[in-house]
Parts: C-alpha cells; structure tokens; sequence
C-alpha cells in the first residue's frame, strides 16, 4: 500500500513539472510558425511594403563587389536606417526577425538597376507590395559607357597587318571620370607594331566618345579571338562600373606564296645547220606576286654542236604577279648530228623569302645529208657498159 501511495505522488508531481515545459515549447513553436521568408525582386528607386516597415533600393554601389545601398524606415515610428548592404549576409534591421523587426539578405545583383532580395519577418506582416518612390520618376543621372571592338579585316593572311579599333561613347546622362582602358596581355599569334596598349581619354562627357586604334601584323596561322576590352570608369558619387565589348575573332590564313611554272616548248629536229626555234613561257600559279624573278638558261654538254647565242634563254622581270604570264623565244642553229640537253632555272622573291624553280629539255640535231651519195652505185655500172659497148666495137671491125 505504501508503495503504490509513493508511485502515485511521483507522477503527480511529474505532470506538475512538465506541464509548463510542454507549454513552453508549443510557444516556440507557434513562434517559429509565425517567421516566413520571401525573396522579391525590385529596380532602384522602388520600394516594397512589408507590413508597417518600407524597404527602398536607393543606389547599387557596386556590381562587381556586391555592395548596394537601401533605406529601411517604419511607418508611425522613429526607426530609420540607411545602410550599403553586402551580397549574401543577414542584415538585422529593428532587432531582427526574432525581435519583430526585419531580416534581409541581397541574393543577387542582376545589373547596376535591379536587384534580387529575401526577406525574413513575421507572417501576419502580409506579402510584400511594391511601389515606386519619387525618385524613381527623376531620371538618375549617371554615366554609361558603350564599348565597341572591330577589325579591319577579319580574314588575313600571314604576314598582313591587322588594325583593331576600339570605340568608347558615353550614352548616359552625366560624366564618366576616370576611364581607363583595362589591359589585356599580348596574344602570341601576332606581333605587335604601335598603339598598343590603347588609351583613351579619362573624362567623357554625355553624347562624348573617343577611339583608340593599334596595329598588329599576324604572324601564326588559324582562327584567334581578340578578347574583350573592358571600360573602368566612375560617376561623380565615386561609384566604380565597369563595361566591355564584345570579343572579335580573326582567322589568319597560310603566307601568300609565288608558285613559278615554267614551260618550255623546244624545236622541231633541227637539220644539220638549221635553225631551231625554243619558245619559253614563265607563269605564277600561287597567290602571292613573285619578284626579282631571273631566269638562266644553260647547255649542259660541251662542244659546238649545238649554238646558243649568249645569253639567248636569260630574261629578268622585276614582278610576276599571281596569275600572270611572261614569254619570250631564243633562236639555236645545229652544228653536229645528236641529242643536246638545256637546262632552264628561274630564281625569284616571295614575301622576303627566295625561291627556285628548274626545269630542262632536249634539242635533236639530225645528220648531215649527202644527196649525190645515191649516185654511186651508178657508177661502176655505167663504168663497166661503157667499157663493154668499147669492146663490142673493137671485135666488130
């Protein structure tokens, strides 16, 4: 009996002492039920009602780093805050959500006007409302560059030279200060012969542009991106922005090159001192021009039996170009019966580098012809009639 008495009373005076436990923790919870978070979007100069508090985008200080500026104030109340907020951290403005206040977070920065934010407050504040403030309706004068990249010649060849114009224009409605040109490191693929690196003037007014243009000539070949060139400049607050073209690619094609076809068309057999007629022609089947072109011409066995004026085959021309056709004749006379082999060879200039060509061809000389040959068998048979018609005179009488 004294047992069960004890057990009883134990649990009598557990329930007494969880009772407010439990309800303590039922509080925390309808608490932790009444905080809800909500992400909006607005532009600068827009606020949004959350409900007794006003948050307003006053200025995006700075896209690169992630800085904006807002206001935050309560409606019948004292409380006024501004602050510049960094992206991705809790700010805790009127004591926070737990307090009843606001929580906010800048969860992206789309652009220099627009911004993505979350906010964490007690439910029966309602959803958030935007409106536009008197601000928003004044034009914000703030400066905006246009940053433009062109080649002159999107397609050249190794060797050429390639100019890249850089254009910078101030489209917006106030003063860009310190603009500066970001350098880019030197691509491999070209060398580099003035202007760069480009500069541009450091204060643009509205409706303002400038240009920088520098020089290059291509010396690898293939397809190579120009990078885009980024514009740094600031408005009269201080506030840093940043605008950049876009990127332009050039392909840079194989060295135009001189191909020197030579083309020989020699005589007929030439009769034993005969003349024969050698016609040359010369063309350039690449496309670049060749120059200096010299063509030598020679009898590569010795002897007299085949005359060659000097200097018969020998022609310079200063130029060839791509396409182009030079031609000429030299005169031989054959002197001795045979085969005779002249060699051709052209020597030429392209794009600073020398070249040569050479080609050979034979000239046959027949032998001599003796006309009064065929006669001579005749002869000792007239001999021979003559001597026997003599005879039958003699035996006649």
């Amino acid at each position: 009996m004294g047992l069960i008495y004890i057990v009883v009373v134990a649990l009598l005076a557990f329930s007494i002492i969880s009772a407010p436990m439990a309800a303590e923790a039922s509080e925390d919870e309808k608490k932790d039920s009444d905080i809800i978070t909500r992400d909006f979007s607005f532009r600068v100069g827009e606020g949004v009602r959350i409900g007794d508090y006003r948050v307003e985008l006053t200025n995006v200080v700075s896209v690169m780093d992630g800085l904006v500026e807002v206001k935050v104030w309560k409606r019948a109340s004292q409380f006024e805050d501004w602050r510049v907020m960094e992206s991705r951290r809790d700010v805790n403005l009127d004591g926070g959500q737990d307090r009843g206040g606001l929580t906010l977070m800048v969860t992206e920065i789309f652009d220099r006007d627009t911004v993505r934010m979350r906010a964490t407050y007690r439910s029966d504040y309602g959803y958030p409302e935007k409106y536009i403030t008197e601000r928003a309706l004044v034009p914000a004068s703030i400066p905006k560059l246009e940053v433009s990249t062109s080649a002159d010649n999107p397609a050249v060849r190794s060797g050429d030279e390639v100019k890249v114009t850089i254009i910078v224009r101030n489209v917006g409605n106030d003063t860009a200060r310190d603009v500066a040109l970001q350098d880019m490191p030197p691509l491999p693929q070209f060398r580099y012969v003035a202007g760069y690196p480009p500069k541009i003037r450091n204060q643009l007014q509205q409706g303002e542009s400038d240009t920088a243009i520098y020089s290059m000539v291509a010396v690898t070949e293939g397809e190579v991106t120009i990078p885009a060139m980024s514009a740094r400049y600031a408005d009269s607050k201080g506030t840093i922005y940043t605008e950049s073209s876009s990127s332009v690619k050039v392909e840079i094609k194989p060295k135009r090159r001189p191909d020197i076809v030579m083309e020989v068309q020699p005589p007929a057999p030439i009769d034993h001192g005969g003349r024969g007629i050698i016609n040359v022609s010369i063309r350039n089947e690449g496309d670049g021009s060749a120059y200096r072109v010299e063509v030598r011409g020679q009898l590569r066995s010795d002897g007299d039996g085949l005359r060659l004026e000097a200097g018969a085959l020998d022609r310079s021309f200063f130029e060839i170009p791509p396409g182009g056709r030079e031609s000429y004749s030299a005169a031989v006379i054959g002197a001795r019966s045979g085969s005779y082999v002249l060699d051709l060879k052209a020597s030429y200039q392209g794009d600073g580098e020398a070249m040569q060509k050479e080609t050979a061809f034979e000239v046959a000389v027949l032998e001599r012809k003796f006309e009064y040959l065929y006669y001579l068998p005749i002869v000792p048979v007239v001999i021979i009639g003559i001597w026997l018609y003599r005879r039958y005179r003699e035996y006649k009488y």
